[in-house]
């Protein structure tokens, strides 16, 4: 079970703010959400020294996350949906994704050596969902390792070191040892291909019922 099959009800508690956000513009918040990324990414470098920063960014991560639910129903229930606010919303999604994780193989915390696989993996599986939508199956959210289950995984990650600090996972043989945040990139590349494989089966089944 990922996240997104709690979305439905993530959604429904986070409508209630509607009426408090009706004067303010969707893209406000969807900008929001990319500069809790930036802001994430950059206090991950200066936790280093800052310990008690690490428990900061699971709370921009939440705040990101619901910024992101929140500026398309903000959209919707105040008649502001365009086509445009869907582009700018996955650009800057994207703009989020590759801030956080290589703010993540940047930091102090880990080696870039890990980052780059990782975000070709989920930037991978995020256009497998875009083109969901291209070829007429939806919008594909779905999959073991979506958005939020990142997000999730790198808040907990965050708690760890601040616990327990950015421990050894295991050594590879005559190569380097691999650490919390090591771990945590290298995590995400193998489970961010198998959301694509699960987001492409889907796609398929959804056009194959179809018929010709």
């Amino acid at each position: 079970m990922a996240l997104y099959d709690v979305k439905p009800k993530f959604r429904q508690l986070l409508s209630r703010l509607l009426p408090w956000l009706e004067p303010v513009h969707p893209d406000v918040l969807t900008w929001g959400a990319l500069a809790c990324s930036v802001a994430s990414a950059i206090l991950l470098s200066c936790a280093y020294r800052h310990r008690w920063l690490l428990l900061v960014i699971p709370l921009l991560l939440f705040v990101r996350i619901a910024l992101n639910a929140l500026d398309g129903l903000l959209a919707q229930a105040t008649g502001k949906a365009r086509p445009f606010g869907e582009v700018l919303n996955e650009a800057t999604d994207r703009l989020a994704d590759m801030t956080v994780l290589f703010g993540i193989a940047y930091s102090p915390f880990s080696s870039i050596r890990w980052g780059a696989p990782a975000v070709a993996a989920v930037l991978f599986s995020s256009y497998i969902g875009i083109l969901g939508k291209a070829v007429g199956a939806g919008r594909q959210y779905g999959g073991l390792f979506g958005k939020a289950d990142r997000m999730l995984w790198f808040g907990l990650a965050c708690l760890a070191a601040y616990f327990f600090g950015n421990a050894t996972l295991f050594r590879i043989p005559r190569g380097p040892s691999v650490e919390l945040f090591d771990g945590l990139l290298a995590l995400f590349t193998p489970m961010a291909c198998l959301t694509s494989l699960q987001r492409v089966f889907q796609i398929h089944k959804t056009l194959s019922g179809r018929g010709p």
